[in-house]
């Protein structure tokens, strides 16, 4: 029996509410659904649950989705289903520049995290574009390989800067690694307006991306300007990159995984795609998140390595289907 789109969305939003709910309960310490409900509601206040776990969970949400979009707008630009910001340098990028940042100019709050996030994200994408260029043209295989390389340069940056300043940074090793264990209220108000503006963006380009799927001279046959389209998405995914990177660090592969099982899911049309993207990506950064809190309780694995570990696998799947097809 074939299960319309809509029926898809409704199963996927209920996994992410069950994801959501487990999220909340389980921990160093287990509390019951009713009174993991009970604090929702503000009827009752828990410390782990309304100032620790639920700030969490909605930094997941947020971040996860984030992730997710700037990974479906950057396969959908490069027709590459292993584009995304952490395979193009994109998020160890943004972490060398907020840690050079704090190094340079010191740690002015969330604020100035966002701003070093935003250019370092431009940076390491310009260097990996750059790279990637031959005789004029890109290549989709040299760009991927080109930007985890530039990943990897700037994360080896990134560890050499906590070796050499180990005092100053040492509160950022797990930030580096994506983690959601410094989430508060203040760090979600910080990006929460930029975030659900440019969610809410991305929802406006459904058909400038669908046209961006066909080819070049049916798109320009239509009076589509496929250049000037080209730029905005992929600055766009940026800006979603950078504020994402703000709010958690790197979470390893969201981006990556997230848009392509969206698209097994619903197909090529980012009417649903995109949300598909968003649903999923948010049950994985969830899903990382709790994994990482209970696996070796009382001590916690940041959430960007739970990514990498399912990530990785993932990736590899990709590229042999890929050297099958080609």
């Amino acid at each position: 029996m074939k299960i319309n789109r809509c029926t898809k969305i409704l199963l996927l939003s209920a996994f992410l509410i069950i994801t959501a709910l487990a999220s909340l309960m389980v921990g160093y310490t287990f509390y019951s659904l009713p009174f993991v409900i009970s604090c929702i509601l503000q009827k009752t206040h828990e410390f782990a649950i309304n100032d620790v776990r639920l700030p969490r969970l909605v930094m997941a949400l947020l971040c996860g989705t984030m992730f997710a979009f700037s990974g479906s707008l950057l396969q959908c630009i490069f027709r590459n289903r292993l584009a995304s910001s952490e395979t193009l340098g994109v998020n160890a990028a943004s972490i060398l520049f907020i840690l050079l940042g704090i190094t340079c100019f010191g740690d002015m709050g969330n604020e100035s995290i966002l701003i070093y996030s935003i250019i370092g994200a431009l940076a390491g994408f310009s260097i990996t574009l750059i790279c990637s260029i031959s005789k004029r043209n890109i290549s989709h295989l040299r760009l991927i390989i080109i930007g985890v390389a530039v990943s990897a340069f700037f994360r080896a940056a990134s560890q050499f800067m906590l070796i050499a300043q180990d005092q100053k940074l040492a509160a950022y090793l797990a930030f580096v690694n994506g983690t959601l264990y410094t989430t508060t209220w203040h760090s979600i108000q910080i990006i929460l307006y930029p975030a659900l503006f440019l969610i809410g963006l991305s929802f406006c380009f459904t058909r400038q991306l669908d046209i961006l799927l066909l080819s070049e001279d049916i798109a320009s046959s239509i009076g589509f300007k496929g250049v000037q389209w080209k730029l905005i998405i992929i600055i766009l995914a940026l800006l979603l990159t950078a504020v994402a990177v703000a709010g958690v660090g790197s979470l390893g592969f969201i981006g990556l995984i997230s848009p392509n099982i969206s698209r097994l899911i619903f197909g090529y049309s980012h009417k649903y795609n995109l949300l598909g993207s968003a649903l999923i990506g948010s049950c994985l950064t969830i899903l990382s998140d709790t994994i990482g809190r209970i696996i070796l309780v009382p001590f916690e694995i940041p959430s960007g390595l739970i990514g990498i570990i399912i990530g990785v696998p993932y990736f590899l799947y990709i590229m042999r289907t890929m050297k099958q097809e080609a």
